[in-house]
């Protein structure tokens, strides 16, 4: 009975880990077209707000991060969920405090930009702005001579 639930669990926290690895991937990949989208955007305005438009990337990045790896964190409590050994209960206790100071600095990192700026303490406000900005890219590629 304890093989099956070992097993049972080792499976859930592949999924948890994949969920994870998901979060991330996803996370990185809005990163990665709104840092293109400001990069293609070479008007006045958007030279003005580069580098807050960066730190707003930057910093929902750092949020998804953080829930990635609190999902990480709950995968390696699921491992060692069942009759662990002193050396996995061991390695879990380095994991979790590791992960928890990654956490810790970051959510630091983030409280700090929010103190700078409260906007940011919502970031799904400026959304209908990045539609624009898409628009606006788009629009430029369109007309810009060959």
């Amino acid at each position: 009975m304890e093989g099956l639930f070992k097993l049972w669990t080792s499976f859930l926290a592949s999924g948890v880990e994949a969920v994870a690895g998901l979060i991330i991937a996803f996370a990185a990949l809005q990163a990665c077209i709104r840092a293109l989208l400001i990069f293609l955007d070479r008007s006045r305005a958007a030279a003005q707000y580069e580098g807050i438009q960066a730190e707003r990337i930057r910093l929902r990045l750092g949020r998804w991060l953080a829930l990635a790896l609190e999902f990480e964190l709950g995968a390696d409590i699921l491992r060692t969920a069942i009759a662990p050994t002193w050396t996995e209960v061991g390695q879990l206790a380095a994991i979790a405090a590791i992960r928890t100071l990654l956490n810790y600095f970051l959510q630091q990192e983030i409280d700090r930009a929010v103190r700078r700026d409260p906007e940011r303490a919502h970031p799904v406000q400026d959304e209908p702005a990045s539609v624009s900005s898409v628009n606006s890219a788009i629009g430029k590629l369109k007309n810009e001579p060959d």
